[in-house]
């Protein structure tokens, strides 16, 4: 009776975790059909920062940004994130971690979730150690990977890492 309840547990979690996935994706596909997020996108290809969009992402732990993923004029794929309707920072995918590199540090640094639902690159406040910080003294924004996972026992959880050196900045584990 215990095995046939832990396989019923294990399917369970395997069909949230992947609804979990599936809403994420669908949020992703309405969110690149809005009107607002095709205009910010037409811009950045109109102001050469990106010459063509493959993804766009929203990150609001702290700041709210929209993340555009492309490749610029000279081939490299890069980020760069809007805030307000105007560019605030962009980087090349080569300078930082990927997201894999970055799963791959949390899970090493702590027992991260048991599934990555979605990743997302984001910036803190500027001055900030961290997401959902206040502002701090300094103006640098720091770039960070938020990991967005579900736990072995069926809890969510947020885990933020550092885009260039892979620390865990922070977690959160959302309660029910």
């Amino acid at each position: 009776m215990k095995r046939s309840g832990g396989v019923f547990l294990a399917v369970v979690m395997g069909l949230l975790a992947s609804a979990g996935a599936g809403l994420w994706y669908a949020e992703n596909q309405t969110l690149a059909a809005r009107p607002e997020v095709q205009s910010l996108g037409q811009s950045l290809v109109q102001s050469g920062l990106l010459t063509r969009i493959d993804r766009v992402d929203f990150y609001g732990a702290g700041p709210a940004f929209y993340v555009f993923t492309g490749e610029d004029d000279t081939g490299k794929p890069a980020y760069v994130w809007v805030q307000g309707g105007r560019p605030i920072l962009k980087r090349y995918v080569e300078e930082g971690l990927t997201a894999d590199q970055a799963w791959r540090a949390a899970q090493a640094a702590q027992p991260a979730p048991a599934q990555l639902i979605h990743a997302v690159p984001g910036l803190t406040e500027p001055g900030a150690s961290g997401p959902g910080d206040p502002p701090g003294s300094g103006t640098e924004r720091r770039v960070l990977w938020e990991l967005f996972g579900m736990t072995g026992n069926g809890l969510y959880e947020y885990v933020y890492v550092d885009w260039e050196t892979g620390a865990v900045v922070r977690t959160y584990l959302l309660q029910s």
